[in-house]
């Protein structure tokens, strides 16, 4: 009779190739000249094989990545959390501002929250015309008063 195996989801777990800590989710990649495929753990691990780049850095001319691998029977996820924008309300500004997803915005006493990362210019401006990068931030009545004050709006 063949062996069953254990239900714990730690028994599915897979060994990082550099640090051999099992791991419910590991970063597949190539990390030298062999072209081997390796499982690393997508912490410090990962940091040092990959210079903490997706696509590697200059100065690690063998990483290649190849996606990622979680343990299905642990019920985690293996997608990097998106980045937040910073909770301030800031004046919109032309002047090479680089924002990012879910900055919010004062332009011409309205609010904006963008919608994407993107250096400002003048083409995109917050506007209704500029749908693409903004979205007009809905506010109560006295929410207006934060708008019109330039304090955070939560």
């Amino acid at each position: 009779m063949a062996s069953k195996r254990s239900k714990s989801p730690s028994a599915y777990r897979k060994p990082c190739s550099l640090c051999e800590k099992p791991r419910d989710v590991l970063v597949r990649c190539r990390i030298d000249d062999t072209l081997q495929w390796n499982f690393v753990c997508p912490g410090p691990c990962w940091r040092e094989v990959s210079g903490g780049v997706v696509d590697g850095t200059e100065d690690k001319p063998n990483y290649v990545y190849g996606g990622m691998w979680k343990n299905k029977h642990a019920g985690i996820s293996a997608r990097k959390p998106k980045k937040k924008g910073s909770a301030a309300l800031k004046d919109w500004s032309e002047s090479q501002s680089d924002y990012i997803q879910n900055d919010r915005v004062k332009h011409e006493g309205r609010l904006w929250i963008c919608r994407r990362s993107h250096k400002s210019s003048g083409e995109n401006a917050p506007s209704s015309l500029s749908y693409r990068y903004w979205n007009e931030a809905p506010f109560a009545a006295d929410d207006k008063q934060s708008v019109d004050d330039n304090t955070n709006i939560t």
